[in-house]
């Protein structure tokens, strides 16, 4: 029985947040859009669905099983069973990336200057180069180096969720287009990136050092 003193809180409510926020994401954005979505776009939609769905199914596997990644009580109580649930993350995003490419080649957004298809296969090149980085570290038994390339990579997966609640730049500019939204996708890959070290390693990086004596 997992004891709740073994539990990390702060991690428990960080991705708890992170919950609510794709709940939102998923309702809010893509549901309700796609109900109330006009007939052209309907029909985008529809021509693109056969390469949208299969990405989307893919992202969302990787996006609930990305948590279980950082449970250090699952890993230690139940190591098979985090070892499956990394290799479906990973495959899923492998997986997910072809589609992610083919959707900005063959189904740009209407408008979109290929600096913005750019950013994109980008990102998809760096989601999936993060997830195989990590599971090269877990094969050879670097764990140390797998923990870093696996927050890395579900950074780069929330790139989709946080990418979708608010639009911040129209605090800086008006009427910012779609051209406009691609430097702040560059923001968030370089803080997907970033922020996922800072977290997992923060008690080595902030943490109270302490003084050796002899």
């Amino acid at each position: 029985m997992i004891s709740l003193k073994t539990l990390n809180k702060p991690r428990i409510l960080l991705f708890s947040i992170l919950a609510i926020l794709s709940l939102y994401v998923l309702v809010v954005q893509e549901l309700l859009f796609l109900i109330g979505a006009g007939a052209v776009d309907l029909a985008r939609y529809k021509s693109m669905s056969w390469i949208l769905v299969p990405h989307g199914m893919l992202g969302m596997i990787a996006l609930l099983t990305g948590p279980f990644q950082f449970s250090t009580t699952l890993r230690k109580n139940n190591l098979p069973l985090h070892k499956k649930l990394g290799k479906i993350y990973i495959i899923a995003i492998l997986s997910a990336m072809p589609f992610a490419i083919m959707l900005n080649i063959y189904h740009p957004i209407p408008g979109a200057k290929i600096t913005f298809a750019f950013e994109n296969i980008m990102q998809a090149l760096v989601w999936a180069t993060t997830a195989a980085m990590a599971w090269l570290a877990a094969s050879r038994r670097q764990i140390t180096i797998h923990k870093m390339w696996a927050a890395r990579s579900y950074g780069v997966t929330l790139v989709f969720v946080l990418s979708r609640i608010y639009n911040p730049l129209q605090f800086f500019m008006k009427n910012p287009d779609i051209n406009d939204f691609s430097h702040f996708l560059w923001f968030l890959l370089v803080f997907a990136l970033v922020v996922p070290d800072m977290l997992v390693f923060s008690k080595e990086l902030f943490g109270v050092k302490k003084i050796h004596t002899k």
